[in-house]
């Protein structure tokens, strides 16, 4: 195996954690599931040895959590640069902007819900505590849903999004609207080596009304929030498998995700 620079450090870095503590013996039946929709952002990247196994975590709470959660794979940072040997580059403008802002010191990592702790969003680069940390956010309440419609002409989405309040949102909010793709085939390090076949899922490919896309207010008590957008997707992507992904966060702390919501083109 031919060792880049930077990819004995890679192989290093990343936490290893014991298959039997990822994921925690919940009872699916018991559980009781809200309206909340919980964001999952992993910040991942191909030369990270253990980011296939943070994958596998995540596809696990996906198939658990049944439509309440909605992970999004964020490459970016020195883990996703790209090199002879892992030629595909699968970062953006956002999602280095999002490294920079909230700053992960190991990869993979995890925010969910972005939820603030001592004053700042919260990361996770241990894969035992992510369960832990969705069950907390989906036993919640949200105060809004998000209805999302999404029409496709070729490359073309117009997409028009609903924030329903039914209590009130007394804080700053934002709107954001992302682009997410699946079934991207490229090299991935792995504990096994090099996979050149790796299928990397959730991964975010654009931020569809900007980096920390737009701003709406704070939100009475049964009032709605409305906003229409007109997007073209890049020639990079397939939107066969491509979703939008639409959540509402806390501007002030740039955290905070209220809801999320998502749908297929």
């Amino acid at each position: 195996m031919i060792l880049l620079p930077g990819l004995a450090l890679a192989m290093a870095a990343c936490d290893e954690i014991d298959e039997a503590d990822r994921l925690l013996a919940v009872d699916q039946d018991s559980f009781q599931f809200t309206n909340k929709v919980v964001l999952l952002e992993e910040f991942t990247g191909h030369l990270c040895i253990n980011c296939p196994t943070g994958a596998e975590v995540v596809t696990g709470l996906e198939e658990w959590a049944q439509g309440h959660v909605i992970p999004v794979s964020i490459h970016c940072g020195s883990y996703a640069a790209a090199n002879p040997v892992f030629p595909e580059d699968f970062t953006t403008e956002a999602g280095n902007a999002y490294y920079e802002e909230f700053g992960p010191d190991a990869f993979p990592s995890c925010m969910m819900d972005r939820q603030i702790a001592n004053g700042s969003v919260a990361i996770n680069s241990n894969y035992d505590m992510w369960q832990a940390d969705l069950i907390a956010r989906a036993a919640q309440v949200a105060p809004v849903d998000i209805e999302l419609g999404v029409s496709r002409t070729g490359n073309d989405l117009s997409i028009d999004v609903t924030v329903v309040a039914a209590y009130a949102v007394d804080y700053g909010t934002s709107l954001q609207l992302w682009l997410v793709e699946d079934g991207l085939v490229g090299a991935q390090l792995s504990p096994d080596g090099i996979n050149n076949e790796y299928v990397h899922n959730h991964v975010l490919r654009d931020a569809i009304n900007g980096v920390w896309g737009e701003e709406i207010g704070s939100i009475a008590a049964g009032n709605a929030v409305e906003r229409s957008y007109s997007y073209t997707i890049g020639d990079g992507c397939v939107p066969e498998n491509c979703k939008v992904v639409a959540f509402v966060y806390e501007t002030a702390s740039r955290g905070n995700v209220v809801q999320a919501a998502e749908m297929a083109l």
